[in-house]
């Protein structure tokens, strides 16, 4: 109010000091009435020394020009500075206060905008009560004159509208059924032609009107015709889109979180204050404006605009614990993230600060009707749209992330880690691009607040900086993962043996190396990239690089003992992943193969970690082929020919059964190996594929089992002969075994106290040893026991 003040003096001075035809330059629009200007042409005459006094004089004197004046002066306070007014306030700068100075001028300033705009509510009172008792300034003749030709009018756009509506209405029903299994992009299709249906159904209603007014009035429409259609173009096409939005009657093409109630319950009212609003300051109040003056036109304006307010605070009221609930219902679940607290805390004063919001808007427009509800009307469509189209994205995105990206079953068969490796990147980013969004979203509101220039932000030095090198980074991340995701697909499609020629340890190797040092490079590449992109200059961390990169050298001298051994061993190929080789004593499967260590599954299922630095030699047990060594060990009484023919033949039995594939050569027969302490080795060696020796060693050795039994060659087992000696004729002495003295004489005695005792239960053994009494003898005992 301040600024307003001292725009209107300003204005007002310079008014004074010129010419009349100056006068009329420093107001636009604004013009001296006919009545006025004869007057002020015949005193120019009698006084020409001053024609600007009374030119102003006259304006201030005649109600519209002085009204006219009082709006100028309004919209000139909301006039944003130019280039050379800044400049101007800048070589002249202001006062200097102190705080106390400040915070009474800060409250000077509120109260006289307290009051003035206490004024102008009851200014806008006056009007209205004037307007509805029915007082001289609504000219209700002229009025029904006007509006009786834009009855027809309305009437056939609104028909025409409603059965085109009904058209609509069904083409919705057809979307629907269609978008039953479509996802977010296809729906955002699917509602895209409901737009385009909505927008058709409003022109084609608006030509209707157009063509009934050249019928039936001869031409084209006049004004308040012009007015009405204009109005109905206007509110229809926004209402068409908000139900577009909101899909009131079609929940499978909704895409806001609205239940059915809520979103008809929305509509109904949103749309009816729209129609309301619209259709009044549109039509209704030109039109009396028209036909009566300013005073009843502005009258119009302000029961609609406070009819409305106290509308969307009753709304507000009404819906302040339903929204509060909705807010808070993550933390009620127990959430405890700083976005549910947020939520939570806006839960509760949200309905303060929309009433708050509602009742500015209100003052800003009764304080300027024109340039402030222009500037305020303008910024809160921006904002609502911004919020729309932000928080549509959001859900969006939001849905993307929580269900993940579905890769079709015929590239998961080929690529089966496509689908984790797409949703470990691909929501991460889209949680970035979501606070990216509603960033931006808030930056816009506050543009069209006037609280940030986000477009004269971007034209700075580091606007371009912060937003060229965000796009930048993000670019080279999103195409570093791209030549990730390529390169490791197709990686794991060619390990793939399922599809294609079955790889070879090798490849599999040398493709997993591949991968990893791709993977490591790639990295460093796309870090040093977002560096240079968001302004950090890479030189000196490349330097950097070096250095570090010599202290590890000496430092870390294991680290590098075991990457340059680990290359030797590549670049030789002594093992590759699916070998089964000793290393540094620990024999299994070459699981894992780096640049620096191997990674051995044992047979017993412990994993070994190695690294190169402690591997001295690498025995490599299925390099190329394997071998089988067959040791056979009989009796020395059996013939050494007959064993060569059973190891012979349970060979040939081996070789056609179903183990004969994995024998590349003729069995290779040695001989006698060894003659041992109780055996004579044969020896023999079966020539296998890589890795099948231990299989077929074990079968071989059953065949070698069942025949050696079929054909009673003794396989000997560690034993003791005693040996007593032989005469000339191969006769042995007979062996006496002489019982102990002490222990026959103790059985003898026990001999003799059984006969003397015979047993009450039973008779004796033939040593004349008694027999042991069973249960049922003792039983019988003890019931003759008792009988006597």
């Amino acid at each position: 109010m301040h600024r307003l003040f001292s725009a209107g003096a300003a204005l007002l001075f310079v008014v004074m000091l010129t010419l009349a035809t100056g006068a009329k330059a420093q107001i636009p629009g604004l013009s001296l009435p006919a009545a006025a200007q004869e007057p002020a042409a015949a005193e120019s005459q009698a006084a020409p020394a001053d024609p600007s006094l009374d030119d102003l004089i006259r304006l201030l004197e005649n109600d519209d020009t002085r009204r006219k004046l009082v709006e100028s002066l309004k919209a000139a306070a909301y006039r944003p500075a130019t280039a050379g007014e800044a400049a101007a306030g800048q070589e002249a700068p202001a006062e200097r206060l102190s705080v106390p100075g400040e915070i009474a001028r800060a409250s000077q300033v509120l109260v006289g905008q307290g009051f003035a705009l206490a004024g102008e509510v009851g200014d806008s009172f006056t009007e209205a009560r004037t307007l509805l008792s029915g007082a001289s300034a609504l000219h209700l003749p002229r009025l029904f004159e006007a509006i009786l030709p834009v009855v027809l009018v309305a009437l056939v756009v609104f028909g025409i509208y409603a059965i085109l509506r009904v058209v609509r209405h069904r083409i919705a029903v057809r979307l629907e059924k269609r978008a039953v299994h479509a996802g977010p992009l296809a729906k955002l299709g699917l509602l895209a032609i409901l737009a385009g249906a909505s927008f058709l159904a409003v022109v084609l209603s608006l030509a209707a009107g157009y063509v009934t007014a050249i019928v039936f009035f001869g031409g084209p429409p006049n004004i308040n015709q012009a007015l009405f259609l204009n109005a109905f173009l206007f509110i229809e096409v926004i209402k068409g889109l908000f139900h577009v939005f909101v899909a009131p009657n079609q929940p499978k093409l909704r895409l806001t979180p609205f239940g059915d109630r809520h979103a008809r319950y929305w509509y109904f009212w949103i749309s009816r204050l729209i129609s309301l609003l619209g259709y009044s300051f549109l039509f209704v109040a030109p039109l009396v404006e028209g036909s009566s003056n300013a005073a009843a036109g502005d009258a119009v304006r302000f029961i609609v605009a406070f009819a409305s307010l106290c509308t969307v605070i009753f709304l507000i009221l009404r819906n302040r614990t339903t929204v509060r609930d909705r807010l808070s219902r993550q933390r009620a679940r127990g959430d405890r993230s700083f976005r549910a607290r947020f939520y939570a805390l806006l839960g509760h004063v949200w309905w303060v600060l929309a009433i708050l919001f509602v009742l500015a808007l209100f003052a800003v427009w009764l304080s300027s009707p024109d340039e402030g509800l222009r500037y305020m009307t303008a910024a809160t469509l921006k904002s609502i749209g911004a919020m729309a189209l932000g928080g549509f994205v959001v859900s969006v995105l939001t849905k993307v992330i929580v269900r993940g990206i579905p890769v079709p079953d015929r590239i998961k068969d080929r690529l089966p880690l496509l689908e984790r490796r797409v949703n470990s990147f691909i929501p991460n980013a889209l949680t970035i691009i979501r606070v990216l969004v509603v960033i931006i979203v808030l930056a816009f509101i506050m543009e069209a607040w006037s609280l940030f220039d986000l477009r004269g932000w971007t034209t700075t030095e580091v606007g371009r900086s912060i937003v060229g090198g965000t796009i930048g980074a993000g670019t080279v991340i999103i195409l570093g993962f791209a030549a990730f995701l390529g390169v490791s697909s197709w990686i794991e499609y060619r390990l793939n043996p399922n599809f294609g020629s079955v790889p070879t340890a090798r490849e599999r190797t040398l493709l997993s190396l591949f991968r990893n040092a791709f993977t490591i490079t790639l990295l460093v590449i796309i870090a040093m990239l977002v560096l240079s992109q968001i302004g950090i200059n890479i030189a000196p961390l490349l330097a950097g690089a070096g250095v570090v990169g010599l202290a590890v050298g000496f430092g870390a001298q294991k680290l590098v003992q075991d990457v340059i051994t680990g290359a030797f061993i590549q670049f030789e190929n002594a093992m590759n992943e699916g070998d089964v080789v000793l290393v540094a004593g620990v024999s299994g499967v070459v699981e894992r193969l780096t640049i620096r260590s191997v990674g051995l599954r044992a047979l017993d299922g412990t994993y070994h970690l190695i690294p190169f630095s402690s591997v001295d030699q690498v025995a490599n047990m299925t390099k190329d082929f394997s071998q089988f060594v067959a040791d056979l060990g009989v009796a020395y009484r059996e013939n050494t020919d007959a064993v060569k023919r059973l190891m012979q033949d349970a060979y040939d039995e081996l070789k056609a059964g179903d183990l004969g594939h994995d024998i590349i050569a003729d069995f290779e027969m040695f001989g006698v190996n060894e003659l041992g302490a109780s055996a004579v080795v044969v020896r023999g060696r079966i020539k296998t594929l890589p890795g099948k020796q231990w299989g077929v060693g074990r079968a071989y050795n059953e065949i070698v089992k069942r025949l050696c039994d079929e054909r009673s060659v003794e396989i000997p087992f560690p034993h003791m002969t005693v040996w007593f000696g032989e005469d000339k004729g191969g006769n042995a002495p007979p062996v006496h075994l002489a019982t102990p003295l002490a222990v026959a004489e103790e059985v003898q005695a026990e001999r003799r106290v059984a006969k003397a005792n015979p047993s009450r239960f039973g008779s004796v053994n033939a040593d004349g040893s008694p027999i042991p009494p069973t249960v049922h003898d003792i039983d019988d005992a003890a019931d003759g026991d008792e009988g006597r």
